[in-house]
């Protein structure tokens, strides 16, 4: 494992009122903090690239909303499934859209990749 990567893992709620933890080597957690910083200045998104402990590499947005119905159309964070596909029975801010909820990666559709 080289130690000049940036290694991060990134563990989502299984459920509601669950944990989610965010953890990193030194340099991973600055590069995570620059892009915070980044999608504050923008207004929007930033994103870049981080390793797991396994090497392999893998991108990581970050977005800011301001949009409260926008935040509130998007699908829960939580892993957990219920039946043969998620049937997003934990989204609860369905409102009046019957398209809803939406996929998070709808708010990072024009998000430029950081140059390697």
């Amino acid at each position: 494992m080289s130690s000049d990567l940036l290694h991060l893992h990134v563990y989502a709620q299984h459920s509601n009122h669950q944990e989610s933890f965010i953890v990193g080597n030194k340099e991973a957690l600055l590069e995570l903090r620059n892009l915070i910083d980044k999608a504050l200045m923008q207004g929007t998104a930033a994103s870049g690239k981080f390793f797991s402990s396994d090497d392999e590499g893998y991108e990581v947005y970050v977005g800011m909303v301001n949009d409260q119905d926008v935040f509130n159309s998007l699908e829960m964070p939580y892993t957990e499934q219920f039946g043969d596909k998620n049937d997003h029975s934990m989204f609860l801010n369905l409102k009046n859209d019957p398209n809803a909820p939406y996929d998070v990666v709808t708010i990072f559709e024009n998000t430029k990749r950081e140059e390697e």
